[in-house]
């Protein structure tokens, strides 16, 4: 889910061949923008996007990709023939890169439990043949006891009021390697990851997840801290200048819409993310005053993972 931390932390809602080499810079003309219902079809950075939304949509509408802070910092660490989770894929936004990124050999296993939101997310799969992607309608959780599909959007802000989705486990997936693990699930972070403990324990991925409620962010912080990861803190913004479409203008100025991500790093690894600022303690929080915070808002911001010392 999307915040923007730079002027008020509030919530905002949002919608819902084989793999080819990322795609780096726009086309002279870029297909126009066409209209299917309500939803849009545009020929974005990654490939053909439908969409509809206020901030996801409205990335891709105006600007042809979607936070692309999120896709540099995961290249960092996916290789081809890697395997990757995307638990929250919505309509697929940082699926395709990840496709991409892996290539024919590598799998992404992209999740979202939203039958509506799902039915778009396998549609831009298909407009794009990515073969290397297994969508999965499901709500992942260590049991249907333990799951709570209810949250401050409504009832059916997880799974849709006409189709139930299943309940399953990460470890029930039974991946003999995972090197990401990205977990976007406003708040339900904690019961992905507790239903993966076999997963993590095995193949130590690298995890990339959201924190963006103070309620359940000690409990969430302290359970991966205590799996042996050191984690940062990363407030990508959503609108780049140097975008697809070179669209210079930042829709919600003054606002600026960011994503409110953790980044985990296995301490084995023996790895650091030298210019974000570390987690000292499960019961720190977001300081938005932060310098090294407030830098990650720049336009020529990266993201510099380096050996520790």
């Amino acid at each position: 889910m999307l915040k923007t931390l730079f002027k008020q932390m509030a919530r905002a809602p949002q919608s819902p061949a084989s793999a080819a080499p990322a795609a780096t810079a726009a086309p002279a003309a870029p297909a126009a923008l066409q209209q299917f219902g309500a939803l849009q079809l545009r020929e974005c950075r990654y490939g053909w996007m439908l969409f509809e939304g206020p901030f996801i949509g409205k990335c891709f509408e105006l600007y042809g990709e979607y936070s692309e802070g999120e896709v540099a910092l995961m290249r960092q660490f996916v290789r081809p023939g890697d395997t990757v989770i995307d638990v929250g894929a919505n309509i697929g936004d940082l699926v395709l890169p990840l496709a991409r990124m892996v290539g024919e050999g590598g799998r992404v296993y992209a999740v979202e439990s939203h039958s509506d939101v799902f039915n778009v997310l396998c549609a831009n799969l298909a407009l794009n043949g990515l073969s290397n992607v297994k969508p999965l309608n499901a709500f992942i959780a260590k049991s249907a006891e333990s799951a709570d599909t209810s949250s401050g959007w409504g009832e059916h802000a997880f799974v849709s009021e006409k189709w139930a989705a299943p309940f399953v486990a990460l470890d029930s997936l039974n991946l003999p390697q995972c090197r990401l693990l990205k977990i976007d699930v406003d708040g339900k972070e904690l019961d992905v990851l507790q239903s993966g403990a076999d997963l993590l324990a095995r193949c130590r991925p690298v995890l990339y997840f959201e924190n963006d409620q103070a309620e359940v962010s000690e409990a969430l912080l302290g359970h991966v801290l205590d799996l042996g990861y050191d984690l940062y803190w990363h407030a990508p913004p959503v609108f780049s200048p140097a975008n697809f479409l070179g669209n210079p203008v930042n829709h919600w100025a003054p606002d600026i819409v960011t994503s409110a991500m953790m980044l985990g790093l296995p301490r084995e690894l023996g790895l650091r993310a030298e210019n974000l600022p570390a987690v000292e303690d499960r019961r720190d929080w977001w300081n938005l005053e932060e310098p090294r915070i407030v830098a990650q808002t720049t336009a020529d911001f990266s993201v510099r993972i380096v050996p520790k010392s």
